[in-house]
């Protein structure tokens, strides 16, 4: 009988084992396939940057580049105001991110504070945001008005303080222990002081993801310039770049019938121009990942 049963115990287990491994092995395959599938179009527009314009012109490309060659890029680095582009990127994602970060922890600290008599009222007016908002229009006149239009300021101050991002600062702010800013006031620390020396040290994992919100919506900006900025000197390199595929569409469609270099040289353009617009964001968010995973996970429980 006690044979029996160790058979039979012995046949579960070993139908659980097998049970398990088939699970996994589902799961690690349909991870696999996810990520190929996430990963193959960035690796395709890669691999066509650098390829014969000839043979991205024909569809030939598809896992490897086929006779590698710069000039695309080259093509692309001739013009010297790409340079001036790609600097006012990074001014407006430095400076932007950095005012954008600093005012989100402001008003996030401020209103994670219970004491604060119209915390709920602002909190309720900013979720309120959320769902309506003035529109184009009304924005564009208080631009205009204020003076900041065609300015650099005119893709910042607007956008100075997403309402998403604050309610999660919020949220993550009400997380910290209400024993570390006690302890600061007992010290005779100001709300400020408190901030900058008790808040902003704990509080890396918020500012990681606020600085990947941000620089994100900063480098990826293309709407905005469009509308605020008249000066070619001020564009950011997304507009600037769009600027070129518009221009070599034109040719394109007027040089078809001549087989020009020009037209052939377009199809890897717009790989090439995907290249060097995404790819420096690419690399600095992995810095930031650990930062970025816990922060969103803190906001969500929270919130």
């Amino acid at each position: 009988m006690n044979n029996d049963i160790r058979l039979q115990r012995h046949h579960y287990g070993k139908l659980r084992t097998n049970n398990r491994m088939t699970s996994s092995i589902v799961i690690y395959f349909v991870i696999i396939v996810a990520a190929l599938v996430t990963v193959y179009p960035f690796f395709y527009v890669i691999v066509n940057s650098f390829s014969d314009p000839s043979e991205v012109l024909r569809r030939n490309v598809w896992l490897w580049p086929i006779r590698p060659t710069l000039v695309a890029y080259r093509e692309l680095l001739h013009e010297s105001e790409v340079f001036t582009a790609y600097m006012n990127t990074i001014w407006y994602t430095v400076v932007g991110t950095t005012l954008n970060v600093f005012f989100t922890l402001l008003a996030g600290y401020a209103l994670s504070i219970k004491s604060f008599c119209l915390r709920k009222q602002i909190s309720l007016f900013v979720i309120i945001t959320m769902f309506v908002s003035g529109g184009i229009i009304p924005t564009y006149i208080v631009v205009c008005k204020t003076g900041l239009y065609d300015t650099r300021w005119a893709l910042i101050i607007p956008t100075l303080i997403s309402a998403y991002n604050l309610i999660i600062t919020r949220a993550y702010m009400e997380t910290i222990p209400y024993e570390l800013t006690e302890s600061g006031k007992l010290d005779g620390a100001n709300d400020f002081g408190i901030l900058f020396r008790i808040i902003f040290p704990v509080a890396k994992p918020i500012i990681a993801l606020l600085v990947i919100y941000y620089a994100v919506q900063h480098w990826n900006e293309y709407f905005n310039p469009m509308i605020y900025l008249q000066n070619r000197a001020l564009k950011p390199v997304q507009l600037y770049l769009r600027d070129i595929l518009v221009a070599n569409t034109t040719a394109a469609t007027q040089q078809a019938a001549t087989g020009n270099a020009k037209t052939v040289l377009y199809e890897e353009l717009k790989f090439t121009n995907i290249v060097i617009t995404v790819l420096p964001i690419t690399i600095i968010y992995p810095f930031f990942q650990k930062y970025f995973i816990q922060g969103v996970m803190i906001g969500a429980v929270k919130g």
